[in-house]
């Protein structure tokens, strides 16, 4: 009698006219699903539950050009989630700019397509102090250097750093100019 066992839980983000067909296909995958409208939510999400994901799929049609900074901020921080890309068609700059930040693959209605490498220390560095998540085998702190002290520890691993309101606010926020001593 074969084994079918779940392949893990994986977050959908993008708009809901985009959630149905990768939500098919990642089903039929064995993966259990969550769904999210922006990559705000989606980060947020992450943030409550940072092991609760083993994928995280982003639609290129519901994210703009600068939030796909996320990829890099998932991979740095859970190198154990996959990140894949779906709806790419039309979107090659997207594209591009998702695989140098370190996506993982595409997904397809076939399924997921790794085009990615394994992780190197020049694609990420995970962080020393974040004891939470596992770090892959292949990179290794520097032994030499001081570790990080900047990480709040006071923080449980389900307590949300930040709201996606929070997090959309930061991220409108004007810049604070200084005034010219000039003038």
């Amino acid at each position: 009698m074969p084994v079918t066992r779940p392949t893990g839980r994986a977050l959908i983000v993008g708009s809901a006219s985009c959630r149905p067909g990768p939500l098919a296909t990642l089903q039929r995958l064995g993966y259990t699903c969550a769904e999210v409208d922006d990559p705000f939510a989606g980060m947020a999400e992450l943030c409550r539950k940072p092991l609760a994901y083993r994928a995280i799929i982003l639609s290129l049609t519901s994210l703009y050009r600068e939030e796909l900074a996320l990829i890099a901020a998932v991979k740095r921080r859970w190198p154990h989630v996959d990140v894949w890309l779906t709806h790419t068609d039309g979107r090659h700059a997207a594209l591009a700019d998702a695989m140098r930040l370190g996506a993982d693959g595409l997904l397809s209605d076939d399924g997921l397509h790794r085009t990615a490498l394994a992780p190197t220390p020049a694609s990420y560095e995970p962080r020393d102090d974040d004891a939470r998540t596992p770090r892959p085998a292949a990179v290794r702190p520097d032994p030499t250097e001081p570790p990080d002290e900047s990480h709040d520890s006071d923080l449980s691993p389900t307590e949300p750093i930040l709201t996606a309101e929070e997090l959309r606010a930061l991220l409108t926020e004007q810049p604070i100019t200084l005034p010219d001593e000039s003038e």
